[in-house]
């Protein structure tokens, strides 16, 4: 699965997750911390670095922040803003789920990391996700989208009911013509799948032996497949027969 076909879901589910807000007001120091006021000021410096598009650099800083005790809920949407950018989604991951295992009932997240995980490939857990989020939210159509584009890799036939209902809960939302599309892709793969199915209804004809007896279909098993095309194999023997006629 290329990444770059889920860019689109990645920028989407980080505006739901309010990722995608401005630049974060600048921290207030408290007085003779030290501790504290460096990692303020590692936080600044990513912030910073991530505006400037060093995503490497600000990911560096921001870990850094965060060893020193900076708030996660400030340093996570920047993070995994810059990871994101640059394609590192293992990187995303391995910083948003160790909050969402903390914060389990964060449905932006949730949407955010079964993004990742699809991104990734790793579908079983995308879809683990993905359906912990419609149980905290069953309402929520983006969940529904996404498990239709899970399911149009994995399960085509299952696939068209989460775009269905995509499209019940939001016929006007962002996906809706996308959706649209989908489906008709899908029907007419569906279709393509059980052709390809079903048996076919091949006719027999049936050979006549140059001694003159008939080969019926039930037969074919045990005929040279050379017979099928209308001779027989030819003799092994280059000379007459060494046996003498009576």
């Amino acid at each position: 699965m290329v990444i770059r076909t889920f860019l689109g879901l990645f920028l989407a589910a980080l505006s739901l997750s309010g990722c995608g807000a401005g630049a974060t007001p600048e921290p207030a120091f408290v007085s003779g911390d030290s501790r504290n006021r460096n990692a303020a000021e590692l936080f600044r410096r990513g912030e910073r670095a991530a505006e400037q598009g060093d995503t490497v650099r600000a990911e560096q800083y921001l870990s850094m922040a965060l060893d020193r005790g900076f708030d996660e809920k400030k340093v996570l949407p920047i993070m995994l803003r810059v990871c994101l950018s640059s394609s590192r989604l293992r990187a995303a991951l391995n910083h948003a789920e160790p909050y969402l295992r903390e914060n389990p009932n964060d449905r932006s997240l949730r949407y955010l990391v079964a993004t990742i995980h699809l991104g990734l490939g790793q579908l079983d857990d995308a879809r683990i996700d993905l359906n912990h989020l419609l149980r905290l939210e069953p309402s929520n159509a983006n969940a529904y989208y996404l498990l239709g584009v899970l399911e149009s890799s994995a399960h085509v036939q299952e696939a068209p009911k989460y775009f269905r209902k995509y499209l019940e809960l939001a016929p006007q939302g962002e996906h809706a013509i996308e959706v649209r599309s989908r489906l008709t892709d899908l029907a007419v793969r569906v279709d393509l799948n059980q052709n390809l199915a079903a048996p076919s209804e091949a006719t027999l004809v049936p050979i006549v032996e140059p001694g003159g007896e008939s080969i019926g279909a039930t037969q074919s098993s045990q005929v040279d497949d050379v017979a099928w095309f209308g001779r027989s194999p030819k003799s092994t023997d280059s000379g007459p027969s060494s046996e003498a006629t009576p």
